[in-house]
């Protein structure tokens, strides 16, 4: 049954005032060069520093330490993460999200921390992995990396492409172009939010396109989410139901908010897998958190992000609807998708398995 109005205050009151103040002492930014400024799609693109140098290396520690990190901290790194060097793609992976969080610092986004020491607390930030999960003659089906866009915004005449931020800034869309040249166009069936990680259907040509976005349109597909929130819920299964809407208070227009009187009505149902601790080093680390399955019933923007800190659990590292600014990603993944096509093709299910960044983030 839904949770009661009540019951989410009591349980989202725990989690206020946990937000931490930058004591970032003031630099001097970046360059910008050739910036196209209000011309760039984006809404702050115009402020935004943008990196053109990138950092280089022969292997990882040489990388890392070209990214200013002490012989000590690539040990630990190393140490607590191995599978930075063991399964990470230098060129495509470590490289790339190093300038990401290059780029992050330049424009005052990691809350005061340096680039070096971020990457030492959280090895777990260089993962961005782009693989298939499937692919045939109409399809192909994305592991999408957190924090890795799907493709220019929509609405923007020509359909002019975002300016990359740093060096190895890649969309899914640019993926995707480089791996099929023969498509005339990446069309997406559905959307996946930017910092969410997991499975993201695209196809070859319209017909399929259409197929498959019938699907969602109708609210056939099936979804299946895997989310690391804060605390224990008290119970194993829920429902949330409660109705949403724009969050007119924000100046970007980006959250959302729960709106009985003039919301959309949507539906989430959450199921948790398991009970333990974060461990990710920094200020949350040991706190209450649990791994939970999330399958929305309708699919609104942010509905699974939005309900779950209506539940009185937001997401680890959700900025936008927690008071968490120190963990390096948002823990929410498109885990499975079911598609029931009509025959000849029949019921299709991809699977994104679990990141190791999810298995390494609680104990």
């Amino acid at each position: 049954m839904a949770l009661r109005l009540a019951a989410r205050v009591h349980l989202a009151s725990r989690w206020r005032g946990l937000r931490h103040t930058s004591t970032r002492p003031i630099h001097p930014r970046a360059t910008v060069i050739d910036d196209p400024g209000p011309e760039n799609p984006g809404l702050d693109a115009a402020g935004l520093n943008i990196r053109r140098g990138g950092v280089e290396g022969r292997d990882l520690r040489e990388t890392l330490a070209n990214a200013g990190m002490t012989p000590e901290q690539v040990r630990d790194v190393i140490s607590a993460h191995p599978q930075v060097d063991t399964r990470y793609d230098l060129v495509n992976e470590v490289q790339p999200r190093i300038n990401y969080l290059r780029f992050l610092d330049d424009n005052d986004r990691l809350d005061g921390e340096s680039v070096s020491s971020c990457i030492a607390r959280q090895p777990q930030s260089l993962e961005r992995d782009f693989h298939l999960v499937h692919e045939d003659a109409d399809y192909a089906v994305v592991n999408k990396p957190w924090c890795v866009r799907l493709d220019t915004p929509r609405g923007w005449p020509g359909k002019v492409r975002f300016t990359p931020k740093y060096p190895g800034d890649l969309s899914v869309e640019d993926w995707l172009e480089r791996r099929y040249p023969d498509w005339d166009t990446v069309r997406f069936c559905h959307q996946l939010d930017n910092a969410t990680s997991g499975v993201l259907v695209a196809a070859s040509n319209k017909r399929a396109a259409g197929a498959a976005a019938k699907l969602f349109r109708e609210r056939r597909a099936r979804k299946t989410y895997l989310a690391i929130v804060f605390g224990h819920p008290e119970q194993d299964e829920w429902t949330v139901d409660v109705p949403m809407g724009r969050d007119p208070d924000d100046p970007k227009g980006f959250r959302e908010r729960v709106d009985p009187e003039h919301g959309k009505a949507c539906e989430t149902r959450f199921r948790v897998l398991k009970r333990g601790r974060l461990n990710l080093r920094g200020k949350f680390e040991g706190v209450p958190v649990s791994k939970v399955e999330v399958t929305p019933v309708t699919g609104r923007r942010h509905q699974i992000r939005l309900h779950l800190q209506f539940s009185g659990h937001p997401i680890v590292g959700d900025n936008a609807y927690s008071q968490d600014t120190d963990s390096f990603r948002t823990f929410l993944h498109a885990h499975k998708l079911t598609l029931p096509f009509d025959e000849p093709r029949g019921t299709m299910q991809f699977v994104a398995p679990e990141p190791e960044s999810f298995a390494a983030a609680m104990e």
